[in-house]
């Protein structure tokens, strides 16, 4: 598959990703960070919804025409969809989060090249994620890998790397 058409489903389901949708993502949101520590929770729960709500404004608005033609591999594409799968657990609010994950993370990894978490976004310790000469690098990058992470498809280096 080419970006070009990557691009064009996503902004076609980009378009199709309704309030109510995002209602749903807010409930599922704040049900599954509620075992994290209090101190985090706001924070995280913020830096997500407003991460993954501005890259589908940034989806939207963009026209074909400024993305750049290049092939995606396929079998990484659907790899990435398959493991978004994995996260599942069948409640209701979950579908709407699962909806926007399969626009927002996809454009990230493929066509916008960027983190798959806010810069802001606070780890354990209180890192974020450093932008160094137009590379990113992240404090978890090599703690999350395992079968339900999505870190393996995140163009962020591991932090120790700088």
């Amino acid at each position: 598959m080419n970006s070009k058409r990557l691009f064009a489903e996503l902004k076609t389901k980009a378009h199709e990703f309704s309030i109510y949708d995002l209602m749903n993502v807010r409930i599922y949101l704040e049900k599954e960070m509620k075992y994290l520590p209090k101190d985090y929770q706001e924070g995280y729960m913020k830096d997500t919804i407003e991460y993954f709500l501005d890259t589908l404004k940034e989806i939207k608005g963009k026209k074909e025409e400024e993305i750049e033609n290049f092939e995606i591999e396929e079998e990484k594409l659907k790899n990435l969809l398959e493991r978004i799968d994995r996260f599942s657990k069948g409640i209701p609010e979950e579908k709407s989060f699962m909806k926007l994950s399969k626009i927002v993370v996809p454009y990230l990894v493929f066509i916008a090249k960027k983190p798959l978490h806010a810069l802001t976004t606070r780890f354990p310790g209180g890192l974020t994620i450093t932008k160094k000469n137009g590379e990113y690098y992240c404090p978890v990058k090599n703690r999350q890998t395992n079968e339900y992470s999505l870190c393996e498809f995140c163009i962020c280096k591991d932090l120790k790397e700088i």
